[in-house]
């Protein structure tokens, strides 16, 4: 029998053709997980695959801490990214206001050199310990390409930054309330006295009133969890009236330390 050859060329895309992926197939999904699991990396998962899925494979430790567990996705970092620098430019305008007077110009500079510090990470608020993600199909979102699993160790501290004397790491008290935390970290002048920012380790906020006329009932933290104080009303003058609610909310974004993760 006679064999038809076929030009070099041609037999060199027909071999490419064979091990390329079938025409219309999507790519596979890549995502990393890091701390305190037990298969820590990169996975790969098929398309349509969702997040239980890289939460189940990922394993993590019994020690792990899921209500601290973060997950980041480069969509959102566009979003913060812009959000980051509004609230950098309030500050900035506030500082420079002629009428300001010195007292606010030196808050105002004492947030922004510390807001500087602070990454744009694309942490998005989801439940990530993987049974009960794999039962709740509002949080078992789609994976998407390039998202990132943090698992942190359970911390036994609390934080309180913003407008305080110095910023503070204290211990943790199970049911103390959140207000308590302040008489360990007592407020700078110019500090909202009105109000207080609960950013639970989960990126849940909430705001608490802490004056007689709007106290809120007894409000306990969870371990990790971060206090703002707020600038006052007062002192943020024609300033965005958000912007105090704008910056917990960034702060949200901020994961709990995982051992070995690059920022």
């Amino acid at each position: 029998m006679t064999r038809l050859r076929l030009p070099l060329g041609m037999t060199f895309l027909l071999a490419i053709a064979a091990s390329a992926p079938a025409l219309g197939q999507p790519p596979a999904l890549r995502a990393t997980v890091e701390g305190a699991v037990q298969r820590p990396g990169v996975h790969e998962f098929p398309a349509g695959s969702r997040l239980a899925d890289a939460a189940l494979a990922a394993m993590p430790d019994p020690q792990a801490y899921p209500l601290g567990a973060a997950l980041l996705r480069r969509e959102a970092v566009i979003a913060q990214t812009r959000a980051k620098a509004g609230l950098l430019y309030d500050l900035q305008a506030l500082q420079s206001q002629a009428r300001t007077g010195a007292e606010v110009a030196v808050a105002a500079d004492r947030l922004r050199q510390w807001l500087g510090t602070l990454p744009v990470t694309g942490r998005v608020r989801n439940r990530l310990e993987p049974r009960a993600l794999e039962a709740d199909p509002r949080e078992n979102r789609p994976l998407a390409d390039g998202d990132r699993f943090l698992y942190p160790l359970r911390p036994d501290s609390i934080r309180v930054v913003g407008l305080v004397a110095q910023a503070c790491e204290l211990e943790h008290v199970p049911l103390r309330d959140a207000k308590a935390y302040l008489h360990d970290c007592p407020p700078a002048p110019l500090s909202d006295r009105d109000w207080l920012y609960v950013i639970q380790p989960d990126g849940h906020v909430e705001r608490l009133g802490i004056a007689a006329w709007n106290r809120s009932a007894p409000h306990p933290l969870a371990p990790g969890a971060v206090l703002y104080v707020p600038l006052s009303e007062r002192a943020l003058g024609e300033i965005d009236a958000g912007f105090n609610a704008a910056l917990a909310d960034f702060i949200a974004t901020q994961p709990l330390p995982v051992a070995g993760a690059a920022r």
